[in-house]
């Protein structure tokens, strides 16, 4: 028997209601908690002995057993795959290179705008900030209910365009072997590293084995966002990417059965993938509510939207305002405006992590390609952190050049403030300076 998904909106008229409603998004506490000790047993055990833990948990977790020899893909079979893959898929294979082509032009837009700082000082002397590339990075390729060729390329492009030396890959195994999708795509785009190998375990792997990774990118189940969450100080991570999330603001111009599919290709990413509506409009409601119950129950994504649409589907009525006041509260990964006018939304929506402007604008567009990354930021991590991108995978660095005669001139001013401040060798530092200066005046 089918389960039915009509679910009758909520009212949500009362501002101070809103945060209840935005907390009851949030996922189950005691399975955060689980999950964050069964990472840090994980990442303990990678740390302390190396690929035999990573191989233990994945023969546990996966059913593969890997050795040293055999986890790396060899770059014979990256070739093979793309051979039978333009043999076999001609069409997809051309689809893919497209979208690739699409990313890497978005990616040297985002690599032009970084501009360095190159300040001239009066009185002699430099003050510099530049755009460096990291040295190496791990990039996460989920694959646990499905490859995702597109996350492959959309984590690849923007580091080989940052020009990071070393990328990376990892993606958990199969009984049967590596998609061959995935390693088509890899040789497609040049990846000479892909490891089979996922969870918490490889992320670990990444950050404590061999590559020793300067930055740990891509998103990934609970586990792999925990770990990389867990991570941070031993390395850089793009952003906490775990289950997927889509928040849609519709009115009376929508199209229920659009909107439908909308809120079920985020509910058929994973069990914990939210999937939210928002209208004035109780009619569109109760649409979208029908074509819901109806879609889902011949999907053949149905096992899944079981769990994720019965958990984290919301259809609520509310106004304008507090609408916009709920986007802002939740900072949700994806920000459908399924409006008359989206422009004139735009300036009071800042949180999400990406923002699909207008009727014809599906997220599914920017899931494959149109520009900018599908890899975002989730569980209210877009109120601080943004999409990946070739920034991702830079860093700042600043370069101070004085001279002499600036050096002497802002002694003084630096001993000073040191010596305010308790810190008597910085002042003799800068004093130093200054008398070397007036020496070479006197001599």
């Amino acid at each position: 028997m089918h389960r039915c998904y009509f679910i009758s909106p909520i009212l949500l008229r009362d501002r101070a209601a809103l945060p209840q409603w935005v907390a009851s998004l949030e996922r189950d506490v005691e399975i955060e908690r689980t999950t964050a000790e069964t990472v840090t047993r994980i990442l303990a055990e990678v740390r302390r002995e190396d690929l035999a833990a990573v191989f233990r948990y994945t023969e546990a977790f996966d059913k593969v057993a890997l050795t040293a020899e055999t986890f790396r893909v060899s770059g014979s079979a990256l070739a093979e795959a793309h051979a039978r893959m333009l043999r076999e898929q001609s069409q997809l294979m051309a689809d893919l290179q497209a979208m690739a082509a699409d990313i890497r032009r978005f990616a040297l837009a985002q690599r032009e705008a970084l501009r360095d700082v190159d300040l001239q000082l009066p009185g002699g002397g430099r003050a510099q900030e530049r755009w460096v590339a990291l040295r190496t990075a791990g990039v996460y390729i989920p694959g646990g209910r499905a490859f995702y060729p597109s996350t492959l390329a959309m984590t690849v492009i923007p580091a080989q365009v940052a020009g990071v030396k070393r990328i990376v890959g990892v993606t958990p195994p199969k009984p049967e072997g590596p998609d061959p999708l995935v390693l088509a795509t890899a040789y497609m785009l040049g990846l000479e590293e892909l490891y089979t190998v996922g969870g918490a375990q490889a992320v670990g792997w990444l950050a404590y084995g061999e590559p020793s990774v300067d930055l740990v990118a891509g998103p990934g189940n609970r586990f792999v966002a925990e770990a990389k969450r867990q991570l941070v100080g031993r390395c850089g991570i793009d952003s906490v990417a775990g289950p997927t999330e889509v928040l849609v603001i519709a009115d009376g111009s929508a199209d229920p059965a659009w909107v439908a599919e909308d809120l079920l290709a985020q509910a058929e990413h994973d069990p914990d993938a939210a999937s939210v509506l928002l209208s004035e409009d109780r009619g569109l409601l109760d649409a979208v509510a029908r074509e819901l119950a109806t879609r889902a129950a011949t999907s053949p994504r149905k096992a899944i939207l079981d769990q994720s649409l019965g958990h984290h589907l919301r259809l609520i009525e509310t106004s304008r305002e507090l609408a916009i006041e709920f986007a802002q509260t939740w900072a949700p990964e994806h920000l459908e405006l399924v409006v008359r006018d989206p422009e004139a939304w735009l300036p009071q929506l800042t949180t999400a992590g990406a923002i699909f402007a207008g009727r014809h604008s599906a997220e599914s567009f920017g899931d494959y390609g149109t520009g900018p990354n599908h890899v975002l930021p989730t569980n209210r991590t877009a109120r601080y952190s943004g999409p990946l991108g070739v920034q991702t995978y830079m860093k700042r660095q600043s370069i101070l050049s004085l001279e002499p005669a600036l050096a002497a001139a802002l002694a003084p001013r630096t001993a000073r403030l040191a010596q305010a401040e308790g810190l008597h060798h910085h002042g003799e530092s800068a004093r130093l300076r200054g008398l070397e200066a007036q020496d070479h005046r006197h001599s």
